[in-house]
């Protein structure tokens, strides 16, 4: 495998609703998962794949904690270094974060969990010339039943829970070059704001199709999905 030298800015000040009450206390990258936190396993999956430089996109709420628990991190034989602002959108994160990155750098959602090659991913990037390149999973199923009716509403097809490989799922892993930040302000989502905007101005934004699944454990009921696959898998990040 071939190992890359970039910082990764990982988001992780959200206020985490979705997991309330617990995230009123706990980070959700402070969960635990099986025998680890949710950030250590973020940690071991970046340093597979040769990134060592963490830059912690946090808010006020969790800075103090995520500090206590990380450090420095030589601990984890890496460098984490914090950008702390309120609660402005992760597009407005990443603004404020923009003097820490590189030319080019990998954009993480905390509460997320995989073991994409993000290596092949990083090299897909620099091939195409890309400004922004997502991972895109082509194995994640909605979470409802998909029906298809004709003209009377008879239904015709029904499924539930497909994959449908022809709208992959945006993982919430980037590669993003500096020029992107450009495109931030406070208050923006880079999904919602950003990512339309470097479309309609026709930049080169290109898509990583893997098969590898991904986990949002933002959710109560991901969460113990995840460990329960852990049980049955201890090696499954």
């Amino acid at each position: 495998m071939q190992l890359v030298a970039l910082k990764a800015a990982i988001l992780a000040g959200g206020a985490g609703t979705r997991l309330y009450p617990i995230t009123a206390y706990v980070p959700k990258i402070l969960l635990p998962v099986g025998n680890r936190f949710v950030i250590e396993y973020v940690i071991e999956y970046l340093k597979l794949h040769g990134i060592v430089e963490i830059v912690m996109l946090l808010s006020e709420n969790e800075f103090e904690v995520v500090r206590n628990q990380l450090g420095d991190g030589s601990r984890y034989g890496i460098r984490v270094e914090y950008s702390v602002a309120g609660r402005i959108g992760t597009a407005g994160a990443l603004q404020a974060a923009a003097d820490l990155l590189g030319d080019r750098f990998v954009v993480y959602y905390g509460d997320i969990l995989t073991d994409m090659d993000l290596s092949a991913m990083i090299r897909f990037h620099e091939s195409k010339g890309s400004i922004c390149t997502l991972a895109l999973s082509t194995s994640v199923p909605v979470d409802y039943g998909l029906a298809r009716v004709d003209s009377a509403m008879r239904v015709w097809y029904f499924e539930e829970k497909p994959v449908l490989k022809e709208y992959p799922i945006s993982m919430g892993i980037d590669v993003m070059n500096r020029d992107v930040t450009s495109y931030c302000k406070p208050n923006t989502d880079i999904a919602s704001d950003v990512i339309p905007r470097l479309l309609q101005e026709r930049k080169p934004v290109y898509g990583y199709l893997t098969g590898t699944r991904h986990y949002d454990i933002g959710t109560f009921k991901t969460l113990e999905e995840v460990r329960m696959r852990m049980e049955k898998n201890h090696q499954l990040f």
